[in-house]
């Protein structure tokens, strides 16, 4: 799992920049410059208690340093009271890599405050702002723990350097995960810094086309993710495939991102899809997603819906969940589905579940119960197993 993005590293900047610069032309409120040489600067500014005056403070000093202050402001943050990864620490290495990346990258190793994603990544940021392929030659280098956050800082401070290169290298790399993460943080950086609609226009000019399809999934990901979900449907909306075609994974990419901003929106979408695999699958992954992050409000909607065939995924879901504590009534549901491989195969779950936990409830059931024959076959094999005979009717 991720526990970096490089979003935080850009907003940071951000945010440092504007109030560096509203200190610096006197707008913020603010104490007076802190007096004395450079060292005592440095020593007091980091002594500072609140956090936000702390930080601006440091970056502004920072900001007014040159090259042969570095020995000074490394020494004043060793023995400073901040921690590992704090703003200071990564303003400094930020500094430090607009004119010695390699170095302040090796002292990322001898420095305890700078073992730390958020610190590493700030220097390939920046270093790849400058020279590129030079940081990106030097990812490779860097151990596991630090490798993706600073491939994708790479990526971002790359692309917002304007150099050329980076399109042409994602293409160029073997299928693999690196490709993938590289593809994945581009097609975000080209949303972000131009919208939906131009990142979408700049898909559709890619002469290659398997890399055209391939990056118009990311860009669909990354549109839906940031809140274009309703442009970006619109455009995928012709590419979705109906039946048993292979699916475009569109309803899924799109779906399982804006159902969490707009659940009603994302759903009416889903719903007025072609029927067939590829909308089966994003209605079953976003419903998904939703159920994960929203569980009451996703339980809410299901609970009041009226079971059809383009929900019946969502249902599958639902059907599973409610099975731990009313198999009974999961498997009254399930038996009402119109699609008769997915009824088959989840209650075959259901039944497996219930029959290791309680045959003889399960058993008892299977005597009573109005159920469709296939799966009335399916739950007695269970019991079989189990080793629990299920009475004839």
């Amino acid at each position: 799992m991720k526990t970096f993005t490089a979003g935080w590293v850009v907003a940071g900047s951000l945010l440092a920049g504007m109030a560096i610069g509203a200190w610096l032309s006197g707008a913020a409120p603010f104490s007076r410059d802190l007096p004395g040489s450079l060292p005592e600067q440095a020593r007091d500014t980091l002594a500072i208690v609140d956090p936000l005056d702390r930080w601006i403070r440091w970056s502004a000093l920072l900001d007014r340093a040159s090259p042969n202050a570095l020995l000074v402001l490394r020494d004043a943050l060793a023995q400073a009271p901040v921690d590992t990864g704090h703003p200071e620490v990564t303003s400094f290495a930020m500094w430090w890599a607009e004119f010695d990346p390699m170095a302040a990258l090796a002292w990322t190793e001898t420095e305890w405050r700078a073992q730390s994603r958020l610190v590493v990544a700030s220097i390939f940021r920046v270093w790849a702002h400058h020279d590129p392929m030079r940081a990106y030659d030097q990812v490779s280098k860097l151990p596991k723990f630090h490798y993706e956050a600073a491939l994708e800082a790479t990526v971002v401070g790359w692309q917002e350097s304007g150099k050329p290169g980076l399109v042409e290298l994602v293409q160029s790399l073997p299928e693999g995960v690196v490709r993938q993460h590289l593809g994945e943080t581009l097609a975000r950086r080209i949303v972000l810094t131009q919208g939906a609609p131009a990142a979408m226009e700049w898909v559709e000019a890619i002469p290659d086309a398997a890399f055209r399809d391939e990056m118009a999934r990311r860009v669909a990901s990354a549109s839906a993710e940031r809140g274009d979900s309703a442009a970006i449907a619109s455009w995928a909306t012709p590419l979705v495939t109906s039946g048993t075609e292979r699916p475009s994974g569109y309803p899924r990419r799109i779906g399982t991102r804006w159902i969490l901003r707009d659940p009603k929106a994302a759903l009416a979408w889903l719903e007025s899809l072609p029927p067939g695999i590829d909308r089966d699958d994003g209605v079953l992954e976003s419903y998904r997603d939703w159920a994960r992050y929203s569980r009451a409000a996703a339980r809410e909607w299901i609970q009041n819906a009226k079971l059809e065939r383009w929900n019946e995924p969502a249902f599958s879901i639902y059907a599973r969940s409610l099975a731990r504590e009313k198999p009974e009534e999961a498997l009254e549901l399930v038996s009402r589905f119109s699609d008769d491989a997915l009824r088959n195969r989840i209650s075959a779950v259901i039944a497996r579940k219930w029959i290791a936990r309680d045959p003889a409830a399960a058993k008892a059931w299977l005597a009573r119960s109005d159920v469709p024959e296939e799966m009335r076959r399916r739950a007695a094999q269970e019991l079989r197993s189990a080793g629990a005979t299920p009475n004839q009717r």
